[in-house]
């Protein structure tokens, strides 16, 4: 479920734009104010924010550039202020888009939806995902039930490779030499040794990677 943070200062309308994206099936945070947004966007991390211009602290345009500074996250401003400036403004400060009150919520709707499906396609070439086990391939940091997983880069080498291929056997010998390298003159059983250590860390997720005796390893859904 995709997350949006609303932050608008007004408590009937931030309220108001809330619901309906609840009803859209969204997951929804609330910002009364800029500071707030900001404190909320580092915490929660939210996959798309709705960001009004006038904020009673910073204004909507500094947030956008804040926030900016380490995230593409999607930013849609909505405003009362309806003067091409502004929009100007908005599109140099960050914003994807620019929505002025009052306006049609199925056309809201349709820039939420088109955003969204933007980020998170463009997320999913830089993850991957099986079951609860979320590998971000540009941070090298791993999720289990969203909690942090600290892995070694061998074992983030390994989960890579299984969920790349959900599914099919991979032998020992291919591990071998996409994990450990070509040069690599040890003992086969090194990647014995890593898959069990790899289990012990997903915890509960350790089912999915099968054994599939004298041949080598898949990942796959339990029966």
């Amino acid at each position: 479920m995709n997350t949006v943070l609303v932050v608008d200062d007004e408590k009937k309308f931030r309220e108001l734009i809330s619901l309906y994206l609840r009803s859209e099936g969204l997951n929804v945070l609330e910002a009364a104010d800029g500071a707030s947004a900001i404190e909320i966007f580092q915490s929660k991390n939210p996959d798309l924010i709705v960001l009004d211009v006038m904020l009673p602290d910073l204004s909507g345009f500094d947030v956008c550039k804040k926030i900016r500074q380490t995230s593409d996250v999607p930013i849609l401003f909505l405003s009362a202020l309806e003067d091409e400036g502004y929009h100007i403004v908005g599109y140099h400060a960050g914003a994807d888009d620019y929505l002025v009150k009052p306006f049609q919520s199925s056309i809201f709707a349709l820039k939420v939806k088109r955003m969204l499906a933007r980020a998170n396609h463009e997320q999913s070439a830089h993850t991957l995902q099986f079951s609860d086990i979320l590998l971000n391939l540009d941070a090298y940091t791993c999720t289990v039930h969203e909690k942090a997983v600290e892995l070694t880069p061998k074992e983030f080498a390994l989960l890579r490779e299984l969920m790349e291929n959900i599914g099919r056997v991979l032998t020992r010998e291919y591990l071998l030499e996409e994990i450990w390298g070509m040069d690599y003159v040890g003992d086969i059983r090194a990647v014995d040794t890593l898959i069990k250590k790899t289990r012990k860390k997903i915890g509960d997720k350790a089912p999915l990677i099968k054994t599939v005796i004298s041949v080598g390893y898949k990942m796959e859904e339990s029966l």
